[in-house]
């Protein structure tokens, strides 16, 4: 990949520790500036998505808050730059574990929110004094911070809101530059006074039904992601595309759907996990509460938080100043698509007769995006701060740089660890390449699970997968037969008092690898517990034959790898176990991970999974602390142990993201 630098540091400042506190690199007369600066103040910085923390604990942005540190002082003798845009996001009250203590005092939380981060305010005030405008914009992760409390923090920055948990700035030599977070077009994250007002009595309630799996996925991460069995209520009577509100709503529930099999923390559904006295709520809801069900009327609706979100979706975009509305449907199904928020950039600004704009910025989705369009008009997304960002991993660090006057020019760069300012526009900017031919022979392939017939009871279902769409008869036929083998193996070896709940999971990695994994429990009569126990198999979508590679065809480093393994680089969890395990535990499982390699089963225990993860698992001691452990690492940190098959899975499934 080519880099084009925009400046080059001595090798004597190079960054030493992150666990010094990074200074950036300094001349006699202070800190270096990010490029060789002009003659004049016309550059606008923007990025977005620092998320900031109350507490280390609980942050996204830990090993990056250094070199946020290191920028903002180098900015400052950047002299040709104008202003500084904090585009939303920049501090943090929904990365939260559930377990988290309520909060009365929303204002409170975010002033040692401040607290904790204070040497970035500290810069903050310092950009000011060097003569470089500071603005803030609300996103959704900050849309409860109060004004008062920033300005506080940093008298003389100006904030940018145009509602309530949302703004927008316009800027440039002629306003032609409009900069706003994007969750405004975003039905999870966008403020909902609506939906849930008759259900508290005030129309305060502004956190979104995003904020609730934001605080669920946290608590599934910092617990080190587990993989626990979910009974989640299924919807099979799907209705028809021209009953509007109801697909709106069953749209809706797939979304949480795949959201829900992914994420999932040690807490019980039915457990009152959301202790809620913010925003206008004062109650303890469960995750059942917001996920939507077939109610008893033949409905799809959560029963008690979001009741029939579908329908308040026009009342919010009006509260919410969208210039141009958009459907239900529309706005549920972009949710998770980048060319989503691309779209509403045109809607809103760039193709609007109403609006005189040049370039759009949004943030909002971590993933960095340039657009150049035929016009000489721009949209960009400056990307995320955060330390892992599993939706674009090849960038982080990212931030925009505008510069204004007759006529408008933007570019995406990114922070380098040695202090270097890579342009990453090219790499984001470029056109979507064509697919393959095997990328586009398997396009239209579809995946169900189905449940075999007259087996067990409501709480266990021999689960397989299906695939359909390959093209190819005799292939998909071939691959359904071995698919249904494998995942319904051990009800065919089972004891006659023995039953088992399967539930297989699946990823497609390297363009036609199916890597599927079946989680089961097997309940005896008699038995004390239940047993879990996971097993793994990859399958080839172009032959429809199982794939007999283990982990070493794409692993060629063991000693490297197990290396990693004690250093724990690896994430940990125990299969379906309540509560932290004690560190001592911990050290044991790392240990005998990598002592699990050398036996001749171990190369058969992995598999490729959720964002872009190679997962390997041995068993555990007993059933109390877990019948098997996970450990799982990006594939991405996999580069110098991979084999050659394992490199272009590694690029796929940085395309993959989440």
């Amino acid at each position: 990949m080519r880099k084009r630098i925009l400046s080059f540091l001595l090798a004597s400042c190079m960054v030493l520790s992150l666990a010094l506190s990074v200074t950036g690199c300094s001349t006699e007369t202070g800190p270096t500036a990010l490029w060789e600066a002009g003659n004049t103040r016309n550059k606008i910085v923007i990025l977005s998505d620092i998320h900031l923390g109350i507490d280390d604990r609980y942050t996204e942005t830990l090993k990056n808050r250094p070199f946020f540190i290191e920028f903002l002082r180098r900015l400052q003798s950047t002299t040709d730059v104008r202003e500084l845009v904090i585009n939303g996001d920049f501090l943090d009250d929904w990365f939260l574990p559930v377990y988290y203590p309520a909060y009365t005092d929303a204002a409170q939380f975010y002033k040692d929110a401040i607290t904790t981060n204070q040497a970035v305010f500290d810069e903050l005030n310092n950009i000011i004094k060097s003569g470089i405008k500071l603005v803030y914009i609300p996103g959704n992760h900050d849309m409860t911070l109060a004004a008062d409390i920033l300005q506080e923090a940093v008298p003389d920055i100006v904030q940018a809101w145009d509602a309530d948990g949302l703004g927008l700035y316009y800027t440039g030599d002629r306003n032609e530059i409009a900069i706003e977070h994007g969750h405004r077009y975003d039905v999870f994250s966008a403020p909902d006074t609506v939906t849930n007002a008759q259900l508290c009595g005030n129309d305060d309630t502004i956190l979104p039904p995003g904020y609730f799996y934001a605080r669920y996925g946290a608590t599934w991460v910092l617990e080190g992601r587990p993989q626990v069995e979910r009974n989640l209520p299924v919807i099979t009577n799907i209705p028809d595309k021209s009953d509007v509100d109801q697909y709106g709503a069953y749209m809706y529930y797939q979304i949480l759907k795949s959201v829900s099999e992914r994420l999932t923390p040690n807490e019980g559904l039915e457990k009152k996990i959301f202790d809620m006295r913010i925003a206008g709520f004062n109650d303890a809801y469960t995750y059942l509460d917001f996920y939507p069900a077939q109610q008893a009327d033949g409905t799809i609706s959560a029963p008690v938080l979001f009741k029939n979100i579908q329908r308040t979706w026009a009342e919010r975009q009006a509260i919410n100043k969208v210039k141009v509305p958009n459907s239900f449907l529309e706005a549920v199904a972009g949710t998770l698509d980048g060319e989503y928020f691309f779209s509403q950039a045109k809607a809103q600004y760039l193709n609007n007769p109403e609006e005189n704009v040049d370039v759009v910025v949004f943030g909002h989705t971590h993933v960095p995006a340039y657009h150049s369009l035929d016009n000489g008009k721009y949209y960009i997304n400056e990307g995320t701060w955060i330390d892992h960002n599993t939706l674009y991993p090849d960038a982080e660090r990212t931030f925009a740089v505008i510069t204004t006057g007759e006529k408008t020019t933007a570019g995406l760069y990114q922070y380098e660890e040695d202090g270097s300012v890579t342009d990453i526009t090219a790499n984001v900017g470029k056109e979507k390449e064509e697919p393959t031919a095997a990328e586009s022979s398997f396009a239209k392939a579809s995946f169900d699970t189905k449940a075999l017939a007259n087996y067990g009871d409501a709480s266990t279902q021999a689960r397989y997968v299906e695939v359909g769409g390959l093209g190819n008869d005799e292939i998909q036929a071939k691959l359904n037969k071995g698919l249904k083998t494998f995942c319904l193996a051990p009800t065919s070896s089972a004891e006659k008092d023995t039953t088992y709940d399967i539930r297989p999971v699946f990823e497609v990695v390297g363009g036609d690898l199916l890597s599927i994994r079946t989680y089961n429990t097997a309940y005896a009569a008699g038995a004390a517990y239940p047993v879990n126990s996971i097993r793994t198999q990859l399958f080839s979508l172009t032959t429809g034959e199982q794939d007999a590679a283990n982990l070493w065809d794409f692993i060629k480093d063991k000693g490297t790898l197990r290396q990693l393994i004690l250093d724990r680089k690896f994430g940990f969890a125990p299969a379906v176990v309540d509560g932290e395990l004690p560190e001592e535990l911990k050290a044991a499982a790392y240990k005998k991970l990598a002592e699990s390699m050398d036996t001749p089963e171990f190369g058969a225990q992995f598999y490729f999974g959720d964002g872009g993860r190679l997962n390997v698992w041995c068993d555990g001691d007993n059933h109390a602390t877990g019948d098997y452990w996970e450990f799982d690492i990006p594939v991405t940190d996999l580069a110098g142990v991979a084999a050659d098959r394992l490199l272009p899975i590694i690029d796929a499934l940085k395309k993959l993201g989440n």
